[in-house]
């Protein structure tokens, strides 16, 4: 994958010194996808099983900037959005013979770049390509628990589709974030594993202007 992202960004400063980019701001706002569901645990330690549970997660908002290049019918576009949003997770029986539910949230903060390359006709466009996640910070109520630890990487990396519709140096995009790390691979409590492959797909609606 950091191959792809190289090879990518290799063909964008190569085609940037030849061609003329155009650049602006522009704002996202989207949803996870992914539905709440039950979390298998596998404890590794005396204590038994608990409840562990996705409930579900904020909308994504983002605000940066994007780059386009036309290319006759093939066109390169390039984004680095703030983004961030939050995931809540119901933990009931950790550690304890009691009950004591709880809804703890995990909120995210990073910067998405992404990259597409894809045809264009009339003011229309479909592209894909990769997107990195770079991690600026995480807040985690869970890390109030017990052995809770923080498994999250710096980088994290997805594929994703877009449709789009220019309107002068207005561009509506819809994309799709095929993210590559599941929805629980940022922590863990003690050394129990978790399985639960789901990861925190996004859809959103962007609108830009480049000039």
């Amino acid at each position: 994958m950091k191959s792809l992202v190289f090879c990518v960004s290799f063909l964008l400063i190569t085609i940037s010194m030849q061609a003329q980019w155009t650049f602006g701001p522009k704002v996202a706002y989207g949803s996870i996808v992914q539905k709440a569901a039950q979390i298998e645990v596998v404890p590794q330690s005396e204590f038994g099983a608990y409840d562990l549970r996705y409930v579900g997660s904020t909308s994504v908002r983002s605000i940066g900037f994007m780059a386009e290049q036309n290319l006759g019918p093939v066109f390169l576009q390039a984004e680095c959005l703030a983004s961030n949003y939050s995931s809540d997770f119901f933990l009931n029986g950790y550690k304890a013979q009691y009950d004591n539910p709880r809804i703890y949230r995990e909120t995210y903060y990073f910067l998405e770049i992404p990259f597409n390359a894809g045809v264009r006709f009339n003011n229309f466009k479909i592209g894909a390509g990769p997107v990195v996640d770079v991690i600026l910070d995480k807040n985690s109520e869970l890390a109030s628990n017990e052995d809770y630890r923080d498994t999250s990487k710096s980088t994290d990396f997805g594929f994703q589709g877009l449709i789009g519709y220019n309107y002068g140096i207005f561009h509506f995009d819809i994309k799709y974030v095929n993210k590559f790390t599941g929805l629980v691979d940022g922590f863990t409590l003690g050394f129990d594993n978790f399985r639960y492959n789901k990861s925190a797909n996004r859809l959103t609606f962007s609108i830009g202007a480049a000039f």
